[in-house]
């Protein structure tokens, strides 16, 4: 697996570190197909595949400035688990081009993150404000709730983590402030930064035995990302959540374009989107999928750049139509609980892919249309 480096070296002595190895064979173990998260699965995507996918990003990121509109195509079809950190952070604009620069800015957030800490997180009670204290309540009530199904971020180093980084951000990010799934929403960025500190499967991370010092340094790297992705989908967050009404609107109309039988049959059912999209939408579909999978879904959102939140509307869409043919077979109750719970749990990156070519061909025909750009 990737190897666990002083993450307090910063992305750029990892990266010569890894610049090394352009031209020669990756390490034994490193061909994880992009997205794997660790699990026991059979491979889909291959090792050569995967050490391909390293080649063609590594000669991107061994330039002295980095082009970021090649490094978002090649990284659209998934990055290999040990490449990950440092794309999405060249991706999400937390990292500048320049390589010269990676480690001043990294050193400058973490500082930031830790004043933030102290101005919001580390006061006493009595010096919180009363929307202050029921923002932190309703934090720790979601956070053991957080992806149930990795033990993982139940641990309690980790919940420390998504405590303060989602109430720093409700803090600086009054308008949006906190909504229920955006621990969830938090996640792919603690796994994929905490990869770099923690050799092999997830499964096995002591995260419990981490420097505090070291955890915070984590911490911030996640919490930039975080904002920086969240920018791209504010209004989804907002009050009464306007983005994801329009998302619901969007693709009811794209819907009857795309898939007639099926928008006539759940008419005929009395099935609304509405019904269960909101929920697809407020955790960006990452709790329709397998969490091993949704590493590989965001290298995706993350490469789309600017179009990521109009982009999602479309992989929404083709989740719902690789099951057209079950649900035009189901009345409103059976339809009802299919869709509450997707059976995606036996998923392997293969039908991810399918999921997002067919959201891509979508999104092509449909990119300059009325349909689409209503007011994104």
């Amino acid at each position: 697996g990737g190897e666990g480096n002083e993450d307090g070296k910063g992305a750029s002595s990892e990266h010569e570190r890894r610049g090394a190895s352009v031209h020669q064979p990756a390490p034994s173990g490193s061909g994880t197909p992009a997205g794997d998260g660790g699990e026991k699965k059979k491979p889909y995507l291959s090792k050569e595949w995967s050490e391909a996918q390293r080649e063609k990003l590594l000669a991107i990121l061994n330039k002295s400035v980095v082009d970021i509109e090649a490094l978002q195509q090649v990284s659209w079809a998934g990055i290999p688990n040990d490449l990950r950190p440092i794309c999405w952070q060249l991706m999400l604009g937390y990292l500048p081009r320049q390589a010269s620069g990676w480690q001043d800015v990294i050193t400058c957030k973490r500082k930031a993150y830790r004043d933030l800490l102290a101005r919001h997180y580390d006061v006493s009670n009595s010096r919180r404000s009363e929307e202050e204290l029921a923002i932190l309540r309703q934090i720790a009530i979601d956070a053991p709730r957080t992806e149930p199904t990795v033990k993982l971020f139940g641990k309690s180093a980790l919940q420390r983590s998504l405590i303060r980084i989602l109430y720093i951000r409700a803090c600086t990010h009054p308008s949006s402030g906190y909504v229920q799934g955006l621990n969830d929403v938090l996640t792919p960025f603690l796994h994929v930064f905490l990869s770099r500190v923690f050799p092999g499967e997830m499964g096995t991370w002591d995260v419990d035995s981490i420097h505090d010092d070291k955890l915070i340094d984590i911490e911030g790297d996640c919490y930039w990302c975080f904002c920086k992705l969240m920018d791209r989908v504010e209004d989804m967050y907002t009050r009464g959540q306007p983005g994801i009404r329009h998302c619901v609107e969007t693709m009811e109309h794209l819907l009857k374009r795309v898939d007639q039988e099926l928008s006539l049959h759940m008419e005929k059912e009395g099935l609304e989107l509405l019904h269960f999209t909101v929920r697809w939408f407020n955790c960006l579909l990452m709790r329709e999928l397998p969490f091993h999978l949704v590493c590989r879904l965001w290298d995706t959102y993350i490469a789309e750049g600017e179009n990521f939140k109009p982009f999602v509307v479309f992989v929404a869409l083709a989740l719902l139509m690789t099951f057209s043919e079950k649900l035009q077979a189901m009345d409103f109750q059976e339809m009802i609980l299919h869709l509450q719970k997707l059976p995606t749990q036996e998923w392997t990156p293969k039908e991810l892919e399918m999921v997002l070519s067919e959201a891509f061909l979508w999104h092509t025909v449909f990119k300059d249309t009325k349909v689409v750009n209503k007011s994104t």
